[in-house]
């Protein structure tokens, strides 16, 4: 899912949940049910000039984020498929010579004619780097550095998730701060009406940000456990199947 798709439904997930709150909002009805229904319309932005923009844009920002991470979780579990292709002996007993090294890079040659994956990256670079040195300290070295590498690129993937899951909460509050200004306007007419209303605009926006954070936040986590995991698998893997089996 490009980044383009991701905004793109994003924003139109925003505008249906506005959308279908401002039609429940104009519902006609006189009922105590029709009256709680209507405070969970404006709860969720059906009052767009009132100050449902400001859920709008909360929406917005919240499957925006969710969407990129839900690409990045995909992303990792399509890096988790290289271990299938068992590139590496897994046989206690297997004994790797010089030789074999190259025949591994040959074969991950192979392979990244199908698709270019972490693993095998660092297993090509940790041959190449034996062929060069022959030292078993140099390739521990060189799959050290490419791992950091890797999770630092994986790290700065992450800025835009990490931007978006603090702006959430951060617009909630403009909404309170808009709201509560607005309140003090009408304060001096004596209209409580308004001044319920706006006050009401000013905890609606904070409630949901707060809560769509909280959910947004727990995939967030969840996105970074699954790349710590991935890439900590990778190196374990390296060093147990290739360089604990060199033959010196």
């Amino acid at each position: 899912m490009s980044r383009a798709g991701n905004i793109l439904r994003s924003f139109m997930l925003a505008t249906f949940i506005v959308g279908v709150s401002y039609i429940g909002l104009t519902a006609t009805g006189t009922s105590e049910t029709m009256a709680f229904l209507r405070r969970i319309c404006i709860l969720l932005g059906g009052n767009i000039t009132g100050g449902g923009y400001i859920q709008f844009f909360t929406y917005f920002a919240f499957f925006w984020s969710l969407f990129d991470i839900l690409s990045k979780l995909e992303k990792i579990r399509k890096e988790q498929r290289a271990f299938k292709y068992k590139l590496l002996p897994t046989d206690e007993r297997h004994v790797l010579m010089p030789k074999d090294l190259m025949q591994i890079k040959l074969k991950i040659d192979e392979y990244e004619k199908k698709g270019n994956y972490l693993l095998n990256a660092v297993i090509k670079k940790a041959c190449i780097k034996f062929r060069t040195s022959n030292s078993i300290s140099e390739i521990i070295n060189i799959i050290n550095i490419q791992t950091d590498i890797n999770k630092e690129k994986s790290e700065s993937g992450q800025s835009n998730i990490r931007y978006l899951t603090w702006a959430i909460p951060s617009i909630g509050f403009i909404g309170t701060v808009l709201g509560i200004s607005q309140a003090l306007q009408v304060a001096n007419s004596g209209d409580m009406n308004k001044i319920t209303a706006t006050l009401g605009v000013a905890f609606d926006t904070t409630l949901v940000a707060l809560c769509l954070s909280i959910i947004v936040m727990w995939f967030f986590h969840r996105l970074q456990e699954e790349t710590d995991t991935l890439h900590a698998k990778i190196k374990e893997y390296v060093i147990e199947h290739l360089v604990n089996r060199i033959e010196v």
